[in-house]
């Protein structure tokens, strides 16, 4: 990205995106992470404080209660401006989920999808790649780690440094192999 939004969101930011939330809070920005869990949260803010990120603020919500998604959404935009960035993993989440999350992004979302999205008879992401108004929308496809030593999923690590890649450079990407689907970790 050009410029780091003033307002970033993460869902997923307690658990696979959680390194993203530090690389974003030490870039400036105020970063909202959507959780269930108030101490997951906290534990989060003291992780990315010791590290030297600035400002983590808990938006707690069920991804899979879109009205209560929405409103909790609409409270951290009210108290820290408009979100001009949000990086959403939400494998679980219904569609409602996504709409509610669409207009309140201002810039990009960038969607990180589990691989199930690859195989040939995965349902259509209810969110395209694209334009979809002012917002433009991005997806991390995440696939799986091969080597000499065999295959694996990726690590939160990972994941967080393609998703942020997907940010800065406003470009849809695949973390690792998704073919041949037979050889996926665990099939």
């Amino acid at each position: 990205m050009s410029a780091m939004p003033p307002h970033v969101l993460v869902i997923g930011g307690t658990g696979i995106l959680a390194p993203a939330v530090g690389t974003l809070a030490k870039r400036g920005a105020v970063v909202s992470v959507v959780s269930r869990s108030a101490a997951r949260v906290a534990a989060l803010r003291d992780d990315v404080a010791s590290a030297g990120g600035t400002r983590v603020n808990g938006v707690i919500a069920d991804v899979t209660q879109p009205r209560a998604l929405a409103a909790a959404l609409d409270g951290a935009a009210e108290v820290f401006g408009p979100i001009g960035l949000a990086l959403a993993y939400q494998p679980s989440a219904p569609a409602g989920s996504w709409d509610a999350l669409v207009p309140r992004v201002t810039e990009l979302l960038v969607t990180v999808l589990v691989s199930a999205y690859a195989a040939e008879d995965a349902p259509p992401h209810p969110l395209r790649d694209g334009r979809h108004g002012r917002l433009l929308v991005r997806h991390l496809l995440l696939g799986w780690h091969r080597d000499d030593c065999g295959v694996r999923w990726h690590t939160p690590g990972e994941v967080s440094v393609a998703a942020v890649g997907v940010a800065d450079r406003r470009a849809s990407a695949v973390l690792g192999a998704v073919r041949p689907w037979a050889e996926r970790p665990g099939a």
